[in-house]
């Protein structure tokens, strides 16, 4: 297990090394970390009478494809800025669904289609498809609190939350000037300095940045196996698993967003990967 973490370690800052120039680049950006990470989520949920060579393989092509359809889905929303066509938005967010639901299919050692799922704001809908077709809802602990919190504070934008699938506040704060900011995603939501709420480039970049959480859910597969195995003796475990989704892939993420940042320097502020994707696909490179 150590030498699997440690393995773990070194391939996210391999795929954090070099910032989006083109479309090329971030297609493999994409299809390398699906597979990859999908791959290795395979092998720790694969069955012990399974053939690792079997198991590696299926994962390798399920989840690329899953990291090629989520590198379109951030083209798209790329194309909504571009035509300022707000229905593009759903069509990136579904599309990107798509695409996570087959990662984190790969990394169970699932079949690609077994089941999908769509995240709006805190809420997570689950569509099972494999032999009956069921639909599942859970709550996601971390996004809800944040927006309860966000709720307090801010003012909660329905029309631009309608159009764009994803749930969008507005604020007036001097937090904005002070960090020379107009915008900021949270887990589950966007805060968007109430001048620019009509910003499509900003709108686009915080909304990539909502993938990129989603990109990372495909680590909450890892811990599938010790949580069914604790769920079985737990009627706690057993209720939080059937009823949220734990998001685990935040202490993944926010750390590796913390190593990617220039605290000191706003001017390497785009050196950040994450910044840097965004601003890519959000047109906000400067």
């Amino acid at each position: 297990m150590k030498r699997l973490i440690l393995t773990l370690i070194i391939l996210i800052m391999c795929f954090f090394s070099n910032a989006q120039a083109n479309d090329t680049e971030a297609a493999l950006y994409n299809v390398g970390f699906g597979a990859v990470f999908g791959t290795v989520g395979a092998i720790i949920n694969k069955s012990p009478d399974e053939h690792l060579g079997k198991v590696i393989k299926k994962s390798l092509w399920q989840g690329a494809l899953g990291g090629y359809i989520t590198f379109e889905s951030k083209r798209i929303l790329r194309e909504a800025r571009r035509q300022e066509q707000w229905e593009y938005f759903w069509m990136a967010k579904l599309v990107n669904a798509a695409g996570t639901s087959i990662k984190e299919n790969a990394a169970l050692n699932k079949d690609f289609y077994d089941r999908w799922h769509l995240n709006i704001g805190f809420s997570r809908l689950e569509f099972n498809t494999k032999d009956e077709f069921s639909v599942k809802y859970k709550l996601m602990p971390v996004a809800f609190t944040y927006t309860i919190g966000i709720a307090l504070q801010t003012k909660f934008e329905l029309e631009k939350t309608l159009k764009t699938g994803e749930f969008i506040f507005s604020s007036n704060t001097d937090r904005f000037t002070e960090t020379n900011s107009r915008g900021v995603a949270f887990p589950g939501n966007i805060v968007v300095y109430s001048p620019y709420i009509n910003d499509f480039k900003l709108i686009t970049h915080e909304v990539i940045h909502l993938y990129q959480s989603n990109d990372f859910s495909v680590f909450n597969t890892y811990f599938n196996k010790p949580i069914k195995a604790w769920s079985s003796n737990s009627k706690i475990i057993n209720w939080v698993d059937k009823h949220l989704y734990l998001e685990f892939h935040y202490l993944i993420q926010k750390p590796i967003y913390i190593l990617e940042s220039e605290p000191t320097d706003s001017s390497l502020y785009y050196n950040n990967f994450f910044e840097h994707e965004a601003g890519y696909f959000g047109g906000t490179l400067h």
